[in-house]
Parts: structure tokens; C-alpha cells; sequence
């Protein structure tokens, strides 16, 4: 996974200098297949959070200041759809707004975003934001200096015209023609998978960067790539809008944890974030909302504070 992941190298600070527009619906450009999809590339799914109430017993471990002033502040950085991104009227969106929002409605408090720089997330919790909820994969390194409430599990992943008509093998990239977006962890996948091929004596892997992963689908729908390759959460994103066009082959590779970053001075607030997560899990309510973005497959059966990775 590209970070937003860095399960087993950095790389998310790969992917932040790229706009990140998901929509697999301005695959309209290349085929007529796509074209259907051109009226749903900024579609945001309607997500009904009013079945969730405030549980007393878990809202009772938020600390008293932030029981005062009655609202939690998170950072996130706004170009990673379909985690958190920017909407059509300018607001934050995407599965991780709506999950912030249902831990609110649990703890019974308001919740508000503010757009960051993701470097800055971190240093800043604790003081200009209370928590950094911006899809951070939880490691050790970030454990020495934060804790993290984990709530989904992703990892890098694969999507194919459907039907797979070329027989792609994501285990065996030889001879195929790999799209993905520039500037991310895919770059060093493919280059990787190139070397293999070509060391072994095979046809290597065509390259195929992209602005954006829209574009990136585009070429896969289209026929001009054999193979997407992106985080599991954009694949999952990017299948669902495809409207059939697209699906996933393989399995998740590289899956972590990913959680949210609160600072180290407030174990209470920790410990309210991870009960308002487990409700939300154990309620069912968690899957709603996954399953709104296409994402149910990052469920997790137990949120912990600062899991091992």
C-alpha cells in the first residue's frame, strides 16, 4: 500500500505530493463503457448516522476539557480518496469523516476536520488538533511518540477489466502492462516486479504512471493497461465506482493496521476513542459505513490502543 501506508517501508510521503481524485467515473475519456460513469465522478455516498446514540458508560471517559468544550478536532490531510477528501461543496469527505463522525454521535460530541499538511498531523496532536485521523498506518516509530486507536486494516491491492480477459496473475506481473499513480509506492512495485522478470530471463513489466489513479482505471477499463495497482481502500473505492467495469483480483498484500493518533498526555481520550470504535464495530455500524465507500473488506474484529505491528 502506498502509504497513507508504510507497512514495510515509508511510503506515504511518496503519495501526498500528488492530488489524489478517485472517480473512476472520468474513465469516460477513453471508452464508451466508462462514459456511463461521467454524472458519478465526484459521487460521495449519503451515509444515515442518526441510528447512532451516545453510549453513556464510553462517554464517561472523556476527559472533562473536552467534554467542556463539547467537540473533537481532528487534523487530516484531504487528498486521499476514499479515506478523506475534499467534496463538491468544499468539505471533508470520505470514510474516515463519516467514522469520526459516528464516534462523536457514541461519545456524544461534536466533531470537526481541518485540513493539514499529513507531516504536520502528528507534531500537532495534542495541541492544534486533539486527534489526527488522516488514514496513518500504525508503526513503531510512530508508537515511541503517539498512541494509535486502530479501526481498519489495508494494505496494496489489484483491479482488472472484469472478467480478468488477459489471465493476470497479480503474483506474476511479467509481460503485462502495470498502470498505477505516479509518485507512489507503486512506482517501487513495478520496478521491483520489472527487475524480477527481467533478472529471471522473462519479459519485464510496462510501466504505466498516471496523474491520478482515475486515469490509471481509465487505461485499464479501456485496454490500454492489463492491471491497476493501488492501496486496497482506492481499488475498493475505484471498483464500486466502476459500475461492473472493474474488479478485484488476488489477495491484499502488505496489510496493516491503521489507527487514530492521539497524543501520549491523554489516555483518557484514548481509551473513549477506542470504545466509541469497538461499539461501532460490535454494533454493526462500522460496516455500514465501510460498506457505503466500498470498503468493508478493511474491517477489523477489535480495536486496541497502540497494537504491536
Amino acid at each position: 500500500m502506498t502509504e497513507r501506508a508504510d507497512f514495510t517501508r515509508p511510503r506515504r510521503a511518496l503519495l501526498r505530493g500528488v492530488p489524489l481524485v478517485l472517480g473512476v467515473a472520468a474513465l469516460g475519456a477513453c471508452t464508451h463503457a466508462s462514459e456511463r460513469l461521467d454524472a458519478e465522478s465526484n459521487a460521495v455516498p449519503a451515509v444515515d448516522l442518526s441510528a447512532i446514540v451516545a453510549v453513556p458508560e464510553i462517554a464517561a471517559l472523556v476527559p472533562a476539557d473536552l467534554r467542556a468544550r463539547g467537540e473533537i478536532v481532528n487534523g487530516a490531510a484531504l487528498n486521499y480518496a476514499p479515506g478523506e477528501f475534499v467534496g463538491d461543496g468544499g468539505q471533508p469527505v470520505g470514510y474516515d469523516i463519516d467514522l469520526l463522525a459516528a464516534i462523536g454521535r457514541v461519545l456524544d460530541l461534536g466533531t470537526r476536520t481541518e485540513s493539514a499538511v499529513f507531516a504536520q498531523i502528528i507534531p500537532s496532536v495534542g495541541s492544534k488538533y486533539d486527534i489526527g485521523m488522516s488514514s496513518f498506518t500504525i508503526n513503531a516509530e510512530r508508537l515511541q511518540s503517539v498512541d494509535m486507536v486502530s479501526y481498519f486494516r489495508a494494505g496494496m491491492s489489484y483491479a482488472v477489466r472484469t472478467g480478468n480477459p488477459y489471465g493476470i496473475d497479480p503474483t506474476d506481473l511479467c509481460g503485462t502492462r502495470a498502470a498505477h499513480q505516479v509518485g507512489t509506492y507503486m512506482d517501487d512495485v513495478v520496478a521491483e516486479r520489472d527487475a524480477t522478470c527481467r533478472a529471471d530471463g522473462r519479459r519485464g513489466v510496462t510501466d504505466q504512471p498516471y496523474v491520478g489513479n482515475a486515469d490509471a482505471a481509465t487505461a485499464v477499463v479501456g485496454g490500454k493497461a492489463d492491471i491497476l495497482l493501488a492501496d486496497s481502500p482506492v481499488i475498493a473505492y475505484a471498483v464500486q465506482r466502476s459500475r461492473g467495469t472493474l474488479e478485484v483480483i488476488g489477495d491484499i498484500e502488505d496489510s496493516a493496521l491503521n489507527g487514530i493518533v492521539v497524543s501520549k498526555s491523554q489516555p483518557e481520550l484514548a481509551a473513549a476513542i477506542q470504545g466509541a470504535v469497538q461499539h461501532l464495530i460490535d454494533s454493526g455500524a462500522m460496516r455500514e459505513i465501510l460498506s457505503a465507500w466500498g470498503n468493508e473488506s478493511g474491517m477489523i474484529p477489535t480495536s486496541e490502543v497502540s497494537p504491536q505491528p
